[in-house]
């Protein structure tokens, strides 16, 4: 293959040579450290901790963010990393002792990731630390020996970060929100303008609005921490999003009746566009944080403005509709505001919900950061949690192939322990994914380095020259060509190594692949045997909830105003089911890889769960404002529109129940749902109510409640259908 074409083969594998830079930066730094310590010191055992103290913070770690980031990561985590190799050095005195540390170290330190994506990054090789120290002989005299080479392998690592090969910048989430608010409001302006001009493309506002999903996101750029600007950002997004579909909305509307223009809806969607260009500079650095000032004035005028009777002709119904609209439209921008003000750091008012209404949409503002980590923390303390779960069954496997390997005097431990962070993932297929491909690179590797050992023999110089390639290999082979080739070159490295500290021969390959078999197996039972759902299993189960608890909020909010029943507490119930979906979605977007291997190319790759989130936010917010202006049997005076309205809402249940048992079962639907019937009632009859109420009378205030009401149960309609994924893959709606 010529050279051009093996480069763009490697690049179309591994986009940006990023797996492979990052496997030369590792590679450099801890044959470097490994080299100087053994054959420049002569000491072995600070040659070792230095070449795993590189391996473990550079290839077993994912630290997301900048290279000066990772780099900071890195030197903060030496203390940890220091303290764990101490106590796995002392309590490597006996088997049970270590294994008892393991249990610990394994539980606090994968659970301690809830909420901090860098310190979930170096879950993995913080373990490995731990591990490489318990493992005999029992040497606590050479603790000051391990901690040199340690610190030498993580500095060196933090300083190649930075200067070595560097990554590239990765993308922030906040350039796409501010490119998003960009287009909005670049479409908004053409909606506000007087004559009006078509918007160039409107189909760029679906595709602006689908990258936002989280799964199109890679994993670094994700805003999955638990500080308050993550928090804001991932709520924004959902704003921003529902903002899109109902701009684009008023556009297909415009399209379809035009001249039906208001003047007061015109300033509203100015005032509108002009807070989502305040956003979009805001995001991007080049202005301040937006403010709500553009919508205070607008947004009173309107709610006065589209009571007075002055709506006449064919096209009334359609300004009545495009005032609803824009009014749903700027009411979304103010939470947009608010959401990105937090994201800036800028202050914002204190929660002004009432107490048995909380949490607050923004109950997190001004929250310390460690506060709010304490926060995840404590939430994830249950078995329901995803997180509480890898954690045990993590602690568990490694904790049970200590006891193991102590029990069997396995002489090369060692590599059952890191073979059982290898295969362990979040659900049972993903281990069980892991375990074969784990088992089959290194039952090769094992018989290459069996030969290259019988070769050799023990001519040092030849594995030290050879050591360098293969990590090279192993640490690029496994991104790019598959986990298999990624263990077989590791097992020849690593043999390539420990040839060099003591004389070996061939039976170390064999030794190796024993432990790895070892290792595999205690990782894939208690992977097999300890909550094998995963995270995308208790993300089903919460959306299901969600979607339960916030259609029927929405029936009773719709029976309460139209006089067929009293209030009762299922909008409470749907704000505890959305907080619990919520914490189910951001740990799910924190997995690595396919998020859920028992569907590769079903319903977790395709489903739009963010736009769950949209619905239930929605369910929220509109529902407390139709309850609190809204008393009961408010619509009693208007039967026609409060019937349309309870048609509507129970037409929304019925359309997401087949959804809900979709999620529970974890069944790929069989044919997208269609979009509801035209015919069926929708606002428009209700719009029709109210310019029936509005010729040339003061119409009732409550009136534009139901047709806020109107538009509001139409985009919940809109977005409930869209989220089933079709065979093919595509949302059956496109927002």
């Amino acid at each position: 293959m010529p050279f051009g074409g093996a480069l763009e083969w490697l690049e179309a594998r591994d986009p940006g040579l990023r797996a492979v830079r990052r496997s030369a930066r590792v590679t450099l730094v801890a044959c470097t450290g490994f080299y100087a310590a053994r054959y420049g010191l002569g000491n072995h055992v600070a040659a070792i901790y230095a070449l795993f103290g590189a391996i473990a913070s550079g290839g077993m770690s994912f630290v997301p963010g900048t290279p000066r980031e990772r780099a900071r990561t890195l030197l903060a985590a030496l203390p940890v990393a220091a303290a764990l190799v101490t106590l796995g050095t002392l309590l490597g005195v006996h088997s049970w002792t270590a294994a008892f540390g393991m249990l610990g170290v394994g539980f606090l330190v994968t659970f301690a990731g809830v909420g901090a994506p860098r310190i979930r990054g170096l879950a993995g090789g913080l373990q490995a630390f731990y591990i490489l120290a318990c493992f005999p002989p029992y040497l606590p005299e050479t603790l000051g020996a391990r901690l040199a080479g340690l610190a030498t392998g993580m500095v060196l690592m933090a300083g190649a970060e930075m200067w070595l090969l560097p990554d590239r910048l990765p993308g922030r989430y906040a350039d796409r929100l501010a490119r998003a608010a960009a287009l909005a409001s670049g479409a908004l302006r053409v909606l506000a303008a007087e004559p009006r001009s078509p918007f160039d493309s409107p189909e760029r506002l679906m595709t602006a609005s689908q990258e936002l999903r989280l799964s199109r996101v890679p994993d670094d750029e994700r805003p999955t921490s638990a500080s308050a600007r993550d928090r804001a950002l991932c709520q924004g997004a959902t704003y921003m999003r529902h903002l899109l579909a109902q701009t684009r909305q008023l556009m297909q509307d415009v399209r379809d009746t035009p001249g039906a223009r208001d003047p007061a809806v015109s300033r509203l969607l100015h005032a509108s566009a002009t807070a989502c260009h305040d956003v979009a500079l805001g995001l991007s650095g080049r202005g301040p944080a937006p403010s709500k000032a553009p919508y205070t004035s607008a947004a009173a005028d309107f709610k006065a403005h589209r009571v007075r009777p002055q709506m006449r002709g064919a096209n009334s119904a359609a300004v009545v509709r495009g005032g609803a609209i824009a009014l749903d439209i700027a009411n979304t921008g103010a939470l947009l505001v608010t959401a990105v003000r937090i994201t800036l750091g800028a202050p914002v008012p204190a929660d002004a919900t009432p107490p048995a209404e909380r949490p607050g949409p923004f109950w997190y503002a001004g929250r310390p950061a460690l506060s709010l980590y304490a926060r995840r923390l404590q939430a994830h303390l249950t078995p329901r949690s995803v997180y509480f779960q890898n954690a045990v069954r993590i602690a568990l496997a490694l904790a049970a192939g200590r006891l193991i390997v102590g029990a069997l005097d396995l002489s090369h431990g060692l590599w059952a322990l890191l073979a059982t962070i290898t295969v362990m993932g979040t659900s049972a297929t993903g281990t069980r994914t892991a375990l074969w491909p784990a088992f089959g690179g290194t039952l090769a590797g094992a018989a290459v380095a069996a030969v290259l050992l019988y070769s050799v023999g023990d001519h040092v110089a030849v594995y030290a020259v050879v050591m360098l390639p293969l990590y090279l290999l192993a640490f690029s082979a496994g991104p790019v060509l598959g986990m298999g080739w990624g263990q077989a070159f590791s097992t020849i490295a690593s043999v390539a190594a420990f040839a060099q500290l003591a004389p070996t021969g061939p039976r170390v390959a064999g030794v190796r692949f024993t432990d790895i078999v070892i290792g595999g197996v205690v990782g894939a039972l208690v992977g097999l045997l300890a909550w094998p759902r995963g995270g995308t299993g208790e993300l089903r189960g919460a959306c299901s909830r969600l979607l339960d608890q916030g259609t029927r909020a929405v029936t009773e909010i719709i029976d309460t105003i139209a006089g067929d029943r009293t209030a009762g507490n299922a909008l409470a119930r749907a704000r505890l089911a959305q907080v619990i979906a919520e914490a189910s979605y951001a740990q799910y977007a924190t997995e690595r890889g396919d998020p859920d291997p028992e569907h590769p190319s079903g319903m977790a790759v395709d489903m739009d769960w963010m736009a769950i989130m949209l619905a239930g936010n929605r369910v929220i917010t509109m529902g407390q404002t139709l309850v609190g202006h809204c008393p009961p049997g408010a619509l009693t005076a208007w039967p026609r529109s409060a019937a349309h309205l309870r048609d509507a809402a129970h037409h929304l249940r019925l359309t997401a129940l087949p959804l809900m048992h979709d999620l529970r079962s974890g069944k790929r639907p069989p044919a997208p749902v269609e979009p509801p019937d035209r015919n069926l009632p929708t606002d428009h009859t209700v719009i029709a109510d109210v310019c029936a109420a509005s010729d040339g009378r003061d119409p009732d205030p409550l009136l534009y409640y139901a047709v806020d009401a109107a538009i509001w149960l139409t985009s919940l309609q809109r977005v409930v259908t869209a989220i089933r994924p079709s065979v093919k893959g595509q949302t059956s709606a496109p927002d």
